[in-house]
């Protein structure tokens, strides 16, 4: 992407991500949230990049620059954990905090934070606020309803009580 990529000004911020590059094959216009607008705009502003230049060259099909984002999403949840490690106000809030896995890697039960796993939030995040499966499925730029709502849509115990606990009384 450059910076010709992206449409930051309309009432709707988007990217579009050129066929090319978009796992469809197809030209896919994706739709910004506006905290997203406000880092990438801060972030060009210090950055000033080239207009043609790519912002994130990630592979080595694409640029020089050979980037693994599983290292760079690492580097930056060890930066951001220390940070709110740091942040603790206590010396025993601290100490919850270095026992926790907040913002870790790998969790104590050995999940990885991969990058994949943006999605499954992403798309965990829409059902929470009671976004269409049919929406999430556009978002998620994925064909089969199914593996939005199978694969990537998780459900937690405490919301299904709530749903539970919304019904109607039975006596």
């Amino acid at each position: 992407m450059t910076i010709a990529s992206f449409d930051l000004e309309s009432e709707v911020p988007t990217v579009t991500v050129a066929a090319a590059y978009s796992k469809h094959r197809r030209e896919d216009i994706v739709i910004l949230h506006s905290d997203v607008v406000t880092a990438l705009e801060d972030w060009l502003a210090i950055r000033n990049p080239e207009p043609d230049e790519i912002l994130f060259p990630v592979s080595p099909v694409i640029s020089v620059t050979d980037r693994r984002t599983s290292d760079m999403l690492r580097f930056d949840l060890g930066a951001a954990r220390s940070i709110w490690i740091e942040e603790a106000e206590t010396k025993k809030e601290r100490e919850i905090r270095e026992k926790s896995d907040f913002l870790k890697y790998v969790d104590s039960g050995g999940r990885f934070a991969d990058f994949h796993c943006l999605r499954h939030t992403f798309i965990t995040n829409l059902a929470r606020a009671n976004v269409s499966p049919k929406t999430a499925q556009s978002l998620a730029r994925h064909n089969d309803i199914r593996l939005t709502m199978d694969i990537y849509t998780h459900v937690e115990q405490e919301e299904q009580a709530t749903a539970i606990r919304g019904l109607p009384s039975l006596v």
